[in-house]
């Protein structure tokens, strides 16, 4: 999409897009309503039918972010599918793998993505992430784009016919670490060794990986 661009009654979707290139190009320090009006190339008052300020714009590009890191995960399982029947194991890795691979090409969206989570109304900001996929309470358009990727986790691990609570802690689990080595990667404290894959790294590195040895 050209930035000076967008389609009729497409203007929300152009902003988000345009809050995405600016993130990437300049950082979230640089968000602001009037920024993403000139990289549309709109009035600086054209954001403000979509987003009352600023806070809302980011909650968007939040919410956005998680919809678009479910979507990359799916897609690279369905690739996956065409050739062969995955194993819960593959599946497994492949949401993981997909999931580093977003959260390292996207930087500055993913510092974003999970810093939304802590202000988006919990109390206790200390509260783990793993909350918003599990409180039923919270039903915001944001809370649930939270709950994406660990959907297709669970789902995952379902497949290999545990119980429904096993299950959950799985997919909590799986969850926490990728979260958790996706920031430390971001953030230069773990260097994956050149030429080694996500896919290969998270399997080497998980205590599950005896379990996943078919995937590889």
């Amino acid at each position: 999409m050209s930035s000076k661009q967008y389609h009729h009654g497409d203007l929300k979707v152009s902003l988000i897009e345009a809050a995405n290139i600016i993130l990437l190009r300049d950082g979230a320090d640089a968000l602001s309503l009037r920024a993403i009006a000139a990289e549309v190339g709109v009035s600086h008052m054209a954001p403000y039918a979509h987003f009352k300020n600023k806070k809302e714009l980011i909650k968007s590009i939040a919410e956005s972010g998680f919809v678009q890191m479910a979507e990359t995960m799916e897609a690279v399982a369905f690739e996956l599918k065409k050739d062969k029947s995955l194993t819960p194991g593959e599946l497994v890795l492949a949401y993981g793998a997909s999931y580093l691979e977003f959260a390292t090409l996207n930087p500055q969206l993913y510092r974003l993505m999970l810093g939304q989570v802590e202000t988006s109304g919990r109390k206790n900001k200390k509260d783990d992430i793993a909350q918003a996929a599990t409180a039923d309470s919270m039903n915001s358009p944001l809370i649930e784009s939270t709950k994406k990727p660990f959907i297709l986790l669970r789902e995952a691990f379902a497949l290999r016919g545990d119980n429904d609570e096993k299950v959950k802690a799985q997919a909590l689990g799986a969850w926490s670490m990728v979260h958790g080595m996706a920031a430390l990667i971001i953030e230069g404290h773990i260097q994956v060794p050149k030429g080694t894959s996500f896919k290969h790294f998270l399997a080497a590195a998980t205590p599950l990986s005896d379990q996943f040895k078919d995937s590889l």
